[in-house]
């Protein structure tokens, strides 16, 4: 049971990240301040789309975007397939303003993680965290730095006597949210036979615990992440290789060409993430024609100008799926 003081403990510990590296989410009005120029889209596709339109949608090509989306269209649901991370992608980055955990916060923030474990994974998290999201570091510095950070946190899950009941009892008294209209994501994709790659640093585990308690399972969804591995007691003993992190989500984590190749003539592809390592995810995806990149960015709107000159659609603060959700409506629509 938690005692008092480590209740205290562990939240001054979050306010102090949180105040420094989060912030509380913004009020719409200092957007203006950074927000990229764009062109009008009142005709096309784009145009048709009125999810598009508003103030928090940003597209520095419109013309580009455009004649991508004229094109899968064009190639309808037979060539495509959905490339997407998990924590703060499918899932919400903040609720009622509040940051929503991700998929590593559930485990280590739960009560099978001793005292000292939490606060041991607390000061790691304080160290670490500032380098995985800083844009200033050499990738050649912080890739040992990411592996360093997600090892160590890993080491504790597996030294805190973890079992494959304990994760499932996790995700069933501790949540977090998926973006509003995800059940309908996830019902595109199956109802049209669209596969979904969840290419995800977290815990794949605790991913598709989440997917089960939500309803949102489907059969052509296929998940690369970090799994634990179990002994026959059902005990954590360890992660399977290779070890996932922000740096490596490409082709070189995948443990072969299996899906790459079962896919090989979905040459479209729609990619969504949350941070601009997530566009790497395509990465050696074979014969690839047409991509479209969605990014969301709802902490850390000063980067809305790193982000636009990314991704070819941008959300600020939207913790919805209803711009995928019309896209790929407009796609499916197309054949009839």
């Amino acid at each position: 049971m938690w005692t008092k003081q480590l209740c205290r403990n562990v939240v001054l510990c979050h306010l102090k990240l949180w105040t420094r590296s989060h912030r509380h989410v913004r009020p719409w009005s200092p957007l203006s301040a950074v927000r990229a120029a764009s062109t009008k889209h009142g005709t096309g596709i784009l145009g048709s789309l009125q999810v598009t339109h508003g103030d928090h949608v940003h597209i520095r090509d419109v013309g580009h975007v455009e004649q991508v989306l004229r094109n899968m269209v064009a190639g309808g649901r037979e060539k495509l397939q959905v490339i997407s991370d998990f924590d703060h992608t499918l899932s919400r980055s903040t609720y009622d303003g509040v940051r929503c955990p991700m998929t590593h916060d559930l485990v280590k923030d739960s009560r099978f993680i001793s005292e000292s474990n939490q606060k041991k994974m607390c000061e790691i998290w304080q160290y670490y965290y500032p380098k995985e999201i800083s844009t200033t570091l050499p990738l050649q510095e912080k890739i040992p730095l990411m592996v360093e950070f997600w090892n160590k946190i890993h080491d504790i899950f597996i030294a805190s006597d973890l079992s494959q009941e304990a994760v499932r009892t996790i995700v069933q008294e501790r949540d977090t949210r998926f973006r509003d209209a995800c059940d309908v994501f996830t019902s595109l994709l199956h109802k049209n036979d669209i596969p979904l790659l969840v290419f995800s640093a977290g815990l794949g585990d605790v991913i598709h615990e989440l997917f089960e308690k939500h309803g949102l399972t489907i059969p052509n969804c296929h998940v690369v992440s970090n799994f634990m591995t179990f002994d026959d007691a059902g005990k954590v003993v360890g992660f399977c290789d290779p070890l996932i992190h922000i740096c490596n989500k490409n082709r070189s984590v995948l443990p072969d060409d299996t899906y790459s190749l079962k896919q090989q003539e979905r040459t479209n592809v729609i990619l969504l993430g949350d941070s601009l390592n997530d566009l790497q995810m395509a990465d050696g995806v074979p014969n690839v024609d047409q991509i479209l990149t969605i990014g969301f960015l709802s902490r850390h709107v000063e980067r809305l100008q790193d982000f636009t000159e990314a991704f070819d659609i941008v959300l600020v603060q939207d913790e919805t799926m209803h711009v995928a959700n019309a896209i790929l409506g407009k796609i499916v629509d197309s054949e009839g």
